[in-house]
């Protein structure tokens, strides 16, 4: 009589080569956010500053090329992780909050080094790993950023309307 254990031994050795795999992504994109965000330790300081505001400050246009491909990188693993769309969102978010403050020149390197939008889109891909379903935050944070984008929409239309208003008085 065949082994009945058998035939589970080809799922079993794919879920070990696919949790290798996890592993090894898991290191090579820890390194990349490290060099990105942290790479540096400022002497007699706790913080750390990586390449995307050092480039940043000396080339900000590249700079934040540079924060942006690490950024879509770092959204390709979450997507082949299946990481929920509310933390892909969140991690949009922090892209997004990165990309219009780091442009800001000079403030927005100081901003880069403090907000580390790489290291915040890795933590929440770790956390995602490591509990598999979003936290209530994950959809505050969400919505009450989608409020916001909404007001920001609709706050040159009212402007609009108060100008016209003024201009009829």
């Amino acid at each position: 009589m065949d082994d009945p254990d058998a035939s589970h031994e080809p799922y079993d050795e794919r879920r070990r080569s696919l949790e290798a795999e996890r592993v090894r992504t898991a290191e090579w994109v820890r390194d990349l956010v490290k060099y990105l965000d942290a790479a540096i330790t400022i002497p007699g300081t706790n913080v750390s500053i990586g390449l995307d505001p050092i480039i940043g400050f000396f080339a900000p246009v590249i700079g934040d090329w540079v924060g942006a491909g690490a950024a879509l990188i770092l959204l390709w693993v979450a997507f082949q992780h299946r990481v929920p769309p509310v933390i892909i969102a969140r991690m949009l978010l922090n892209v997004l909050v990165d990309g219009l403050l780091g442009m800001i020149p000079v403030a927005g390197d100081v901003f880069d080094v403090a907000f580390q939008a790489n290291r915040r889109n890795l933590d929440l891909l770790e956390r995602h790993q490591r509990e598999g379903k979003p936290r209530p935050v994950d959809y505050v944070v969400v919505v009450l950023a989608a409020l916001v984008v909404l007001a920001l929409a609709a706050l040159p239309v009212v402007v609009v309307a108060l100008v016209i208003r003024w201009l009829s008085s």
